[in-house]
């Protein structure tokens, strides 16, 4: 069974600094080290997951605790590095080695280091932040009488996906697949002939005359794309002739299993839009192989205006502490994600807050204004198009613009989380540890910021 945490203590080796910046690095992470000793709870969460569904040593070789993991895991997302990057990072500095109390152990591997992240359930997360944000009311560090809340997108590792990249991704995949599984199992006598070359350079000349007008290249466009997407569906065919000799001889084929359904929706969408003209909603359409959840998201943004990912909710405080947040699934329009941020800010601080200052993507209509002005003594949400007399005052009044004004913060704080917590770009595989991403870099900003107030 998994250790929760050593009762040994171990002595800090690495040495006083007399550079400035160095010793304010070492006092942040001292002070994170205190907060998580005086909230026992958050390991207790942690180890609660790692406890059931972590590999400990059928021998009884003493291991990594839940206590390091979950302290290696946080100097990954504080410092901004890969499992890599941590281990290493962790091996070479004395002072992060006592942080995370390795004491004369050896670094974990960072292969380890991945499965303890993806044992880290999001619900696990969310908790570990309540938690910690019920320490922060306690302590009287926050308070509710403000909140400003905003949304972001929080993109997927992919590339741009077209229809012919997807069709090479979805041929390479299968192709690679089929080829180990001819390569381990002999006996069921499978000889198929994989032509990658073949297949890269239809995609690639697809690519490179995609965008040409003139009907000899459109013509020639559309008599590779017929060539790429025969391939591919001869491909697929195989596969799933594959995938059957395999379930009668016993065997199993998860990974197999799992693409072929996507390869035959790359299939279906490519036949439609290039070869029948027909357009599909974005929310039908496939943006990925690897990433299937991802979804199109179209919000405006200058020098920006498609991303792909999910769109991610950030609800603060007055003192910047993100006491709220939500990475669904599915895209939720603003307005909806409204009435659970304020329901979420009475149940942990026992009243609506005196401020709620958002943007007007979460506006619907002046009713829904009034109903909340009923419970808030001031709405700060802008309104859409014209403006009354009356809703021109409303928006001109010294608290209203207050509002705003500190509602402009929650960008400034986005863009921390995305330069400083690893939400730039989802380098996790699936989106179970997508969402857990989210959380675990909530909780990394909300321990910095205790520690500075």
């Amino acid at each position: 069974m998994r250790t929760k945490a050593s009762r040994e203590r171990y002595f800090d080796f690495s040495g006083e600094s007399t550079v400035k910046v160095v010793q304010e690095y070492r006092a942040k992470y001292q002070a994170i080290s205190e907060l998580l000793d005086e909230n026992p709870q958050v390991l207790a969460l942690a180890h609660r997951d790692w406890a059931k569904r972590l590999s400990t040593s059928v021998r009884g070789r003493g291991g990594y605790t839940s206590e390091q993991l979950l302290r290696a895991l946080i100097v990954m997302f504080l410092e901004g590095q890969d499992y890599r990057g941590t281990v290493i990072q962790i091996e070479n500095c004395e002072f992060l080695q006592h942080f995370v109390r390795l004491g004369d152990k050896a670094t974990m591997d960072f292969t380890f280091l991945s499965k303890a992240f993806g044992v880290l359930s999001a619900s696990t997360l969310e908790t570990m932040n309540r938690v910690v944000a019920d320490y922060a009311i306690r302590e009287e560090k926050i308070s509710g009488a403000k909140q400003r809340l905003d949304t972001t997108v929080y993109e997927t590792n992919i590339h741009y996906p077209t229809d012919s990249s997807l069709l090479g991704d979805s041929y390479r995949t299968l192709a690679r697949l089929v080829r180990s599984i001819q390569k381990d199992l002999p006996r069921l006598k499978l000889q198929h002939r994989f032509h990658e070359k073949k297949v890269k350079k239809l995609a690639t000349f697809i690519a490179r005359h995609a965008a040409h007008k003139s009907k000899g290249a459109v013509r020639a466009v559309r008599r590779h794309f017929r060539k790429l997407i025969q391939s591919v569906r001869w491909i697929h065919g195989v596969g799933q002739d594959v995938l059957r000799r395999l379930a009668g001889a016993g065997y199993d084929a998860d990974e197999l299993a799992h693409y072929l359904p996507l390869v035959a929706r790359i299939i279906h969408q490519a036949q439609q839009r290039v070869m029948a003209g027909v357009m599909l909603p974005a929310e039908e359409k496939l943006y990925s192989l690897f990433e299937e959840h991802t979804e199109l998201i179209q919000r405006g943004k200058a020098g920006k205006p498609i991303e792909f990912g999910h769109k991610i909710l950030l609800v603060q405080t007055g003192e910047k502490f993100i006491h709220y947040y939500q990475a669904p699934a599915k895209r939720i329009e603003d307005p909806e994600l409204l009435p659970g941020a304020l329901a979420a800010h009475k149940e942990l601080f026992g009243a609506y807050p005196d401020l709620a200052a958002t943007d007007k993507g979460f506006y619907t209509s002046m009713t829904q204004i009034a109903a909340l002005e009923e419970k808030i003594a001031t709405v700060s949400i802008a309104k859409k198009g014209r403006r009354t007399p009356a809703e021109y005052r409303r928006e001109t009044t010294k608290k209203f613009i207050a509002g705003q004004r500190f509602r402009a913060g929650c960008e400034g704080s986005i863009s921390v989380l995305k330069r400083a917590f690893k939400l730039g770009k989802c380098l996790f595989k699936g989106f179970k540890h997508y969402a857990a991403s989210v959380g675990l870099a909530v909780l990394c900003h909300n321990l910095v910021l205790l520690t500075r107030l």
